[in-house]
């Protein structure tokens, strides 16, 4: 079953179970995501499945928005309102035009250290794993962009925001620096994906309607914008059919090639204006 679904994840539930669930449903055993979400967390998720994984690295991770709150006045070992409050502060308060200085201070590129709850690497287990066992180490930061940050409520001991980030940041760790800039203790207590991309999460539907949802969206949707695609005529579709190299004028290093409004390939530069095959879906 080649198919892409957009799932609603509901929380306390990890994104493999997602996968495992839509497995069962589905009785496919390719499935992937293009983007995990903590168990906590809920909000949009991308799924593939058949042969549509073999598309996972070139759909739409980049560019996300959340919805978060953040709890003032403690800090957890897990920098969310799930972990062990391990300091508490008394609260300083801000206005809105204080808040709001605060959020522009932290749009634009920066670095961000991720948190020991993580599925990062390093030395071949992953962060949470060592978590778990009470061990923390060392963190090389890494680089992350904060396209927006909106803030939409705030009160005596919380606040709300909208942040459109980049792949690869933590809305968790943001938010406790958010809070430190403030002069404040904080932790994240709610998290909501909403959008990928172009993509929202008022399109996705809960897990147990998925089949009557599997080919509401198109793979030709989610593959990233920032990969060029271009429309193969029929000689060239023969020999993309059989793998072969083609010549194509075009200055990309990738493209999605696509024959009668289907996406078929994923061809990579060899030398220039020489392509080889990637991924097909042929």
């Amino acid at each position: 079953m080649d198919a892409c679904i957009l799932i609603d994840k509901p929380q306390n539930m990890t994104s493999f179970d997602v996968c495992y669930k839509l497995r069962k449903l589905t009785n496919e055993k390719r499935i992937g995501h293009t983007g995990t979400l903590d168990p906590n967390a809920t909000g949009l998720m991308i799924v593939l499945l058949g042969k549509y994984t073999k598309f996972l690295p070139y759909c739409n991770h980049d560019r996300k928005e959340y919805i978060a709150t953040c709890k003032l006045g403690i800090r957890t070992d897990t920098q969310d309102i799930w972990g062990k409050i391990i300091e508490e502060k008394e609260i300083t308060n801000l206005d809105k035009q204080g808040w709001e200085t605060i959020l522009k201070k932290f749009i634009g590129k920066q670095k961000q250290i991720p948190p020991m709850v993580s599925a990062i690497k390093q030395n071949g287990k992953r962060l949470y794993q060592l978590a778990l066992k009470g061990k923390e180490v060392k963190r090389e930061p890494r680089d992350i962009n904060i396209y927006e940050l909106e803030l939409l409520e705030y009160s005596n001991d919380s606040f709300k925001i909208r942040a459109v980030v980049s792949a690869g940041t933590y809305i968790r760790t943001l938010v406790e620096d958010i809070a430190k800039a403030s002069n404040n203790l904080g932790t994240m207590n709610y998290l909501r994906r909403t959008k990928i991309q172009n993509i929202t999460v008022e399109d996705a539907t809960i897990i147990d309607d998925a089949l009557v949802h599997l080919y509401d969206i198109s793979i030709n949707d989610i593959i990233d914008e920032n990969y060029q695609k271009i429309e193969i005529n029929d000689e060239l579709f023969n020999d993309v059919k059989n793998g072969k190299r083609i010549s194509l004028t075009v200055k990309s290093d990738i493209v999605i090639l696509i024959h009668n409004g289907i996406i078929v390939a994923a061809y990579e530069k060899e030398k220039e204006g020489l392509y080889k095959c990637r991924r097909g879906l042929l």
